[in-house]
């Protein structure tokens, strides 16, 4: 094979079957984002209305992301 075949999906490279049926990590969430319903509520901690994890896309109330914050395990 050339180099032209493997830039273009020509090489035989196979992914293994281990990769494939591993499970997925288990997210910390140490990225948690507050947000907030109103533009005038942003910045005011009392005002978050929940919680956004960059790592997994999963949002959380409030009282959800102190008990992560407080745990320190993510879960």
């Amino acid at each position: 094979m050339g180099i032209l075949s493997k830039f273009f999906g020509g090489g035989s490279a196979k992914p293994s079957a281990e990769a494939s049926d591993a499970p997925a990590p288990e997210c910390a969430h140490g990225a948690l984002v507050p947000r907030w319903d109103k533009a005038e509520d942003m910045g005011k901690s009392d005002r978050v209305s929940n919680y956004y994890c960059e790592g997994c896309a999963e949002t959380f109330t409030p009282a959800d992301a102190e008990r992560i914050r407080l745990s320190g395990t993510g879960a």
